[in-house]
């Protein structure tokens, strides 16, 4: 095999490997979720008692306190962000990141599902990553 051929074996595994391993985890954390929204049909409301930002390295973590059945639960979840662009004079500049939730604040009511057989176990519901409308 030339050198040419295997210089370009070489940058093609440099880039496949990447990003097989980024399509991989995505697919896992989206499985994951949809049997969590599969198994967990309990639904109560919750209130945010806390949203932490640890920096622009480290996500945001979002803490919401639920009751079912008379018993205070609490969860923390990483919130999903998604992107939209900052315009000046029609220009794109960059970009602004915002809760797929949307706008939520300390104190806020948000939606949490939970495992019926099992309610500390529970997720944000909206909190997933998918973007409608």
């Amino acid at each position: 095999m030339s050198d040419g051929a295997m210089i370009l074996i070489i940058l093609a595994a440099l880039i496949a490997v990447p990003t097989v391993t980024v399509f991989t985890v995505l697919a896992v954390n989206r499985s994951v979720r949809n049997r969590k929204n599969a198994v967990y049909t309990g639904e109560t409301k919750g209130t945010v008692s806390k949203i932490v930002d640890k920096g622009l390295d480290f996500p945001w973590i979002i803490h919401v306190k639920y009751c079912v059945d008379g018993i205070n639960y609490e969860i923390k979840e990483t919130a999903k962000l998604k992107s939209s662009p900052v315009k000046a004079f029609g220009i794109p500049i960059g970009q602004k990141k915002t809760f797929v939730l949307g706008s939520v604040q300390t104190g806020d009511t948000v939606t949490v599902r939970y495992d019926k057989n099992n309610p500390q176990k529970a997720v944000i519901y909206g909190n997933d990553g998918i973007m409608t409308g």
